[in-house]
């Protein structure tokens, strides 16, 4: 029996019991509308996906599925990832908490790592509560089998424990490649290879396909169960590579590179019609919510562009909106208005409490705030006053309309060709700043870009964001290693450093 018929029945046996039908209540009564039942939820979270890159934020990529998504639900355009770098982000989502306070500061290098054991993740509390959970996609937070998915809140997963894999043998007819000489053909690191649960398996078809077709079948097998199902396809992250079902759909892009990635955003479209699909199969569709977002902004580091993350400046890696401003969408039919668009200032973080408040479990984190009552318009304040994000020694903050990055100076030469060239390896100290840091502050109502830094002019504003950087960064860890990754940019006429 699903839970509309359990309430339905639960109804009738009040009724009988008491011998009466409820009361109609007086014309001038305002009745509160009840409460809709726990949902179910799905989130579905795109990998290096630009803010430009959805046809809502203004794409000329086709992706009307997500599209969809938008008019039936609520779409931000201030919705932000507590790092602009994919590890991180998820160890801050999966847990509601700024990963920064227990030490997971960048990605990983040392596949020895894993998300911290004492750090309870949304699948732990929800399997706690006796929803069915599951993780398809991308994991990222350790290959060890400690860290392993299934040790960490998840009754069932299907994906990769590592951050990159192929999608497909670039050598079948019918796959499209860019670059055509860094083709990738074959899964061979133990973070790359396709796992169901702890088994290691050989998949042939289009990776983003597969992992649609079992998220179709998760739902297929709990339909009458609560569930909370994370998909974490690696689309649209590289290697670019596609088939040509979706090549077909993106011929109007220009430049080859782009036009990969293009096709790559529609098979993830394609993966959201599918899931939105096997809910409304099962009459699910009204009491599921579903949440769509990127991991972090696009990327700059290949041979030419192939995404956009517009109107917004920056990239992946970078501490400026472009890096950390995301597509965030949430639909729920039976808890959410349609149609509406919310610019407050919002974070992945709160998905926890929104998942808590939304079934009636306790949240217990300090970063996150439930979204359900800014959503539906019951207040006007933001979630947040002050978003925070550091990959140290490089910190930033939001706090309305303004934003401050304070980042490393260097020496170093920007080398020639691609932006974005990772540096040799050499290991950054977190709190070393050896040539001292430059800080911008942009005021974002007038300059969305980031081009203008007004931090001369308005010193007082500085000094506020000083104090509450300082004040945040007190209830932090330190790393838990040391950095050996960096690359470089020119910020207002000076090489910066950026550690990832």
């Amino acid at each position: 029996m699903n839970h509309r018929s359990r309430h339905c029945v639960l109804a009738a046996g009040l009724i009988a019991a008491f011998g009466c039908q409820p009361s109609e209540p007086p014309p001038e009564a305002s009745v509160p509308s009840p409460a809709p039942p726990p949902p179910n939820i799905v989130v579905i979270v795109g990998d290096d996906l630009g803010y430009g890159d959805i046809g809502v934020y203004g794409s000329e990529i086709p992706t009307p599925h997500i599209d969809q998504l938008a008019r039936d639900g609520v779409r931000l355009t201030d919705g932000h990832v507590s790092a602009a770098v994919c590890s991180p982000m998820r160890a801050g989502f999966h847990t509601g908490r700024y990963q920064n306070r227990f030490g997971w500061e960048y990605n990983p290098t040392d596949h020895d790592l894993g998300l911290p054991l004492d750090q309870k993740t949304v699948a732990n509390h929800f399997q706690d509560a006796g929803y069915v959970t599951g993780l398809i996609g991308k994991w990222h937070l350790g290959v060890p089998e400690p860290y392993h998915p299934l040790h960490r809140g998840f009754d069932e997963f299907y994906g990769i424990l590592g951050g990159v894999t192929s999608y497909i043998d670039s050598r079948l007819p019918g796959t499209h490649e860019w670059p055509a000489e860094r083709a990738p053909t074959t899964r061979t690191r133990e973070s790359q290879v396709i796992r169901d649960g702890f088994e290691v398996i050989e998949v042939e078809e289009y990776l983003t396909d597969v992992f649609a077709e079992k998220a179709v079948d998760f739902i297929d097998r709990h339909a009458d169960e609560r569930f909370l199902l994370m998909l974490t396809p690696n689309t649209p992250h590289t290697p670019l590579q596609a088939t040509d079902e979706y090549m077909e759909r993106v011929q109007h892009i220009e430049g080859d590179g782009a036009r990969v990635y293009a096709a790559m955003v529609v098979s993830l479209d394609d993966y959201v019609g599918d899931v939105v699909a096997a809910l409304r199969k099962h009459d699910l569709e009204r009491d599921t919510l579903v949440v769509f977002l990127s991991d972090n902004g696009c990327i700059d580091y290949m041979a030419e562009p192939i995404c956009t993350n517009a109107p917004l400046a920056g990239y992946k890696r970078y501490h400026l909106e472009g890096g950390h401003r995301v597509p965030f969408i949430l639909k729920w039919p039976a808890g959410l208005p349609q149609g509406e668009v919310y610019h407050g200032l919002a974070s992945a973080l709160d998905l926890y409490a929104t998942f808590a408040a939304a079934s009636g479990i306790e949240a217990d984190s300090p970063d996150s705030v439930d979204l359900l009552p800014h959503l539906r318009g019951e207040t006007s304040e933001p979630p947040h006053e002050f978003l925070y994000w550091r990959a140290a020694p490089n910190i930033a903050i939001r706090w309305g309309k303004w934003k401050m990055w304070k980042v490393n100076n260097t020496n170093i030469e920007i080398p020639a060709g691609p932006p974005g060239q990772v540096l040799p390896s050499m290991a950054y100290p977190p709190d070393d700043s050896p040539m001292g840091q430059t800080t911008v502050l942009y005021d974002l109502e007038a300059d969305i870009g980031e081009t203008s830094n007004v931090a001369d002019q308005h010193p007082e504003i500085v000094e506020r964001l000083e104090r509450e950087l300082e004040a945040w960064e007190a209830g932090l860890s330190a790393p838990l290693w040391v950095n050996h990754r960096g690359t470089l940019h020119s910020l207002q006429g000076q090489t910066v450093q950026l550690f990832f």
